[in-house]
């Protein structure tokens, strides 16, 4: 396994983790996810990491399976950021 592949497989773990752990925060009238947020950031540093990874071993391009599974990965990082940002009722 390419060693970049590890960093975006701990930005999906931590996508899944989101799932699972909760830390609601009350903001203005509502109530926000400040564990998932947080959660959210540190995906996609590793998702940086490893993309950067996967670009310096290529040659300067990625390889095709990670361009998929790293769009992929940023759309689930987009859908659980806005998720735990987006204010419920108190």
């Amino acid at each position: 396994m390419p060693p970049y592949a590890l960093q975006l497989l701990i930005a999906l773990v931590l996508v899944g983790v989101t799932r699972l752990a909760a830390y609601p925060l009350t903001v203005g009238g509502g109530m926000v996810d400040a564990l998932d947020a947080v959660l959210m950031m540190l995906a996609l540093v590793n998702l940086r990491l490893a993309w950067t990874g996967a670009n310096a071993s290529g040659g300067g391009r990625a390889p095709a399976w990670f361009v998929v599974a790293g769009l992929v990965t940023a759309g689930l990082i987009t859908l659980a950021m806005v998720a735990a940002l987006t204010p419920r009722p108190a």
